[in-house]
């Protein structure tokens, strides 16, 4: 049988910060227990109820997240989610069933709100809104389904309008307008950009199409569909924070990853000329013909 991958992508944008950890997991039956991670870490795990409460500290000891699972072994995240900095709330939400739920929220080191989401299973869905230090709005929307609809907002740290933009059902614009702080046209660039793959996403999709190789196990299962991932270009243009949204096998999922995980740095986002982390949604689809 002929090999042959299709890929297909699709993406959307937002504001989004991520972080990483290698901490070890660990877990005890009843009282607290303490594990060192390679990354000089510590956590301490317990139970309480029904549900497993792991605390992750730095090498300062300083708390660095709060995290609820449903079962003994860490697998299962379901629960309120917390991380810090400086031991001050830095972003807060909700797991179910190991993907995002409802309302997240990042704050700031003075505990104001700098970016608040909603999710259903790890999609976007419902209001997004992020934040100047003042308390004003940065940017507003909605999102369906993880894509944009209706009116999106941009406005300058004073409340000017400076984008605006009408998505249809279809996530395409269909109404827009770039403004200066003075209310006087502007090209969309001068406003906000989004990442870019060196040479145009023809390219990335050249990328992907020589790096990705069918896993042998799939192949003779026939397994076929699509591995719906997300993943952050950050300031610098380097690819982070992958995750797996929806995927027929776990093969797959690897592979997807993978290849992701060595794309060459992307030109990052902007926002008003200053670099942003920009988080994408992909769909890879594997077929068999």
């Amino acid at each position: 049988m002929k090999r042959t991958l299709i890929i297909v992508l699709s993406f959307i944008s937002l504001n989004v910060f991520a972080q990483k950890s290698d901490t070890l997991i660990t877990y005890s039956f009843g009282d607290y227990t303490k594990a060192v991670a390679k990354t000089g870490e510590t956590y301490k795990v317990y139970r309480k109820d029904s549900v497993w409460i792991k605390t992750t500290f730095n090498a300062k000891h300083a708390i660095v997240k709060t995290e609820t699972f449903t079962d003994k072994k860490l697998k299962t995240l379901n629960g309120e989610y917390q991380e810090y900095n400086n031991e001050k709330v830095s972003l807060k939400g909700f797991y179910l069933d190991n993907k995002k739920t409802g309302l997240w929220t990042s704050f700031d080191l003075d505990g104001k709100p700098k970016e608040s989401k909603v999710y259903q299973e790890d999609r976007l869905n419902g209001a997004y809104t992020t934040y100047w230090k003042n308390g004003a709005t940065k940017i507003s929307g909605n999102y369906n389904n993880g894509k944009k609809l209706g009116e999106w907002k941009i406005l300058y740290e004073n409340g000017n309008l400076a984008l605006k933009e009408e998505y249809d059902s279809k996530n395409k614009v269909t109404d827009s307008a770039y403004l200066d702080i003075d209310g006087k046209p502007v090209a969309k660039a001068d406003v906000s950009t989004e990442p870019s793959f060196p040479g145009g996403m023809k390219q990335f999709y050249v990328y992907l199409s020589k790096n990705i190789r069918y896993p042998v196990e799939d192949h003779r299962a026939k397994t076929q569909g699509k591995v719906y991932l997300s993943f952050t270009v950050n300031k610098t243009g380097a690819i982070e924070d992958i995750k797996i949204i929806s995927s027929p096998s776990v093969s797959l999922s690897e592979e997807a990853i993978r290849v992701t995980q060595q794309s060459p740095n992307w030109i990052p986002g902007t926002l008003f000329g200053n670099p942003i982390a920009v988080s994408y949604n992909i769909n890879v689809y594997f077929t068999l013909r």
